[in-house]
């Protein structure tokens, strides 16, 4: 139950509040333990956001300052956390403020300032407080707060050599985040910072070259040109890195670089080049670009006896194998390459080797790949799974209703006779048709069933052609079906005055909807496939890197990419396409 001291304040009633604590000043020690809020009067008046009764309560009972709610949080912490700059002030300048220290969640007051980003607060807590954390100094780093990360090491230097429980320093966690203001800072103040390994053996350069900060790195080669030398615990070089998370910026701009260029041709602890790494993780920009721009040998082995070549998946990957078996003497050799690049071939397109195409090409591939969120992709695979089920449970619904109008024709059979059994209209012409189409739509759905019951394709490609094969076998089957049961209600619908509009508004109202909706639905499949068809044309229209080889145009490793994206990429504005 809420008591009176907790009931004025909930009701920002200060007079009622004022006699109840000069009556009996020990009601601020009580404490609220609800569902909701367990604490002090003052954790309860910073979270209500009354100014006027914090600093009532603080005048008269300043101790609660430090004191703690369930969560292990002083007023201070709740305060920051709100961002209510008059209460962190009083907190403050009562002289009773913990700083320092830590909630249950081992967070400061700083912390969660930093977090929340009331970096006014964060300023006004560094001005009081006699020591910071590392994991303080890393909230302001986070939030790209340079000012304050400024006055921190301006107050407290020695906050550059400290380290965290991986041994990070605060220029790893600068690198890692990208912040370029805080790097040039602290290598101001030390560049042997940039020397200094975590737990794992990397540097902040390692991190940087693996975040792609093409800036941080410039930073890096001005002041401490040495540390792009240093390695990681398996021998890797700064190239690899760059090659192993696949950014291809950072590679280039250290390749361009003639006082690290020697690195290119460093092996790590594997006898694994820089090529070698490119190529197991796929890399197109960065083995085109060492293919072409690089001296490095393109058949060297590791330790284990293996080319760079033979770590590609070559069913994935073939347009780099493609890359990776090309001849380096003819490709380096300026006369040769001429030669070649002036050479016609009937299937071949030849054009002369650009660099930075090669890698815009490389580029709007992978943009392409990653549009679309992880979500969409799943749910493109969970619809074409879908499709798959539902086409097989309408065939079989289309079997069975078929296979029951069979044995049981419309018009009924002759019950008595020489004719006992048989169709009591078999010769007319509604008959034939009935029985023809009735026929089609289950000999169809059967057949539907059976392909999607034998064939169990696992790759996207293959079970778009089975789907779309088996779609136009159920609007046949669908088709049928519609045109047996107008043929049946022609012989059941009595032809006479009153009731021989009935057949014509049968007829009226299946071709209106079903027929409308194929129109519709081959419009939309008209209008997807020319998409597709221009999707592929500006595709293809990034130029085909120059190979001794006649390459047959519509097997090019690009070309079969473009065909696995060419649904999705045709109709990215829509969301949806037809098959």
């Amino acid at each position: 139950m809420t008591t009176p001291i907790f009931k004025a304040v909930l009701r920002n009633d200060l007079s009622a509040f004022l006699d109840l604590i000069q009556a009996n000043p020990s009601v601020l020690e009580e404490r609220y333990d609800g569902e909701s809020f367990r604490g002090t009067v003052l954790h309860f008046a910073v979270e209500a956001e009354h100014g006027e009764f914090v600093a009532r309560i603080i005048e008269v009972c300043p101790s609660l300052v430090r004191s703690t709610n369930c969560d292990g949080d002083t007023p201070l912490h709740s305060a920051a956390r709100l961002g209510q700059v008059s209460a962190v002030t009083q907190i403050l300048e009562s002289g009773q403020a913990l700083c320092m220290a830590l909630n249950s969640q081992g967070e400061t007051a700083l912390n969660l300032a930093c977090a929340n980003k009331h970096l006014d607060i964060a300023g006004l807590i560094l001005e009081k407080t006699s020591s910071i954390t590392i994991v303080e100094f890393y909230a302001t780093i986070k939030e790209d707060s340079t000012d304050l990360s400024r006055r921190m090491l301006e107050k407290f230097p020695n906050l550059a050599w400290h380290v965290d429980g991986e041994f990070s320093t605060p220029l790893h966690y600068a690198c890692d985040v990208g912040n370029l203001d805080i790097v040039k800072m602290l290598l101001d103040l030390d560049e042997i910072l940039a020397e200094r390994v975590n737990r794992d053996g990397i540097t902040p350069l390692h991190l940087a070259v693996m975040k792609c900060s093409v800036t941080i790195l410039k930073e890096f080669l001005d002041k401490t040109p040495r540390s792009f030398n240093t390695l990681t615990p398996a021998k890797e070089t700064v190239f690899h890195l760059a090659a192993k998370h696949q950014n291809i910026s950072a590679f280039i701009f250290m390749a361009q670089n003639s006082d690290i260029t020697e690195l290119l041709h460093r092996m790590d602890k594997q006898g694994n080049t820089v090529l070698h790494t490119a190529a197991s993780v796929a890399c197109l920009s960065v083995v085109t670009y060492i293919i072409y721009e690089t001296t490095i040998e393109l058949t060297a082995k590791n330790k284990w006896g293996l080319e760079a070549v033979d770590l590609v998946n070559k069913y994935d990957h073939r347009y780099l194998t493609s890359l990776l078996k090309l001849d380096a003497d003819q490709i380096r050799n300026p006369q040769a390459r001429s030669k070649l690049e002036t050479k016609p071939q009937t299937h071949t397109v030849i054009q002369t080797y650009d660099p930075q195409l090669l890698y815009m090409m490389n580029s709007v591939k992978k943009q392409i790949k990653t549009d679309l969120p992880n979500r969409e992709r799943e749910m493109h695979a969970e619809a074409l799974q879908s499709a798959r089920n539902t086409i097989t449970i309408v065939a079989v619904l289309i079997a069975t209703v078929a296979f029951t109008c069979s044995i049981n024709p419309p018009g009924g059979v002759y019950q008595e006779g020489p004719a006992i059994g048989k169709s009591t209209v078999g010769r007319t012409l509604a008959f034939k048709i009935f029985s023809i189409s009735n026929n089609i739509a289950l000999f169809t759905s059967l057949c539907i069933v059976i392909l999607l019951v034998s064939i169990i394709p696992y790759r996207t490609k293959p079970l778009m052609k089975f789907l779309i094969i088996t779609h136009r076998m159920m609007w046949i089957a669908v088709t049928s079906m519609a045109t047996a049961y107008v043929s049946a209600a022609w012989i059941i619908v009595p032809p006479l005055g009153g009731t021989k509009w009935l057949f014509y508004a049968i007829l009226a109202i299946s071709s209106s909807t079903l027929g409308g909706l194929f129109v519709y639905l081959g419009y939309k499949l008209v209008t997807h496939m020319s998409k597709k068809t221009e999707w592929k044309k500006n595709m293809s229209s990034v130029p085909v890197v120059p190979t001794t080889s006649v390459v047959n145009p519509t097997t090019t490793g690009a070309d079969n990419w473009a065909s696995a994206a060419s649904d999705r990429g045709a109709a990215a504005a829509e969301g949806y396409y037809i098959y």
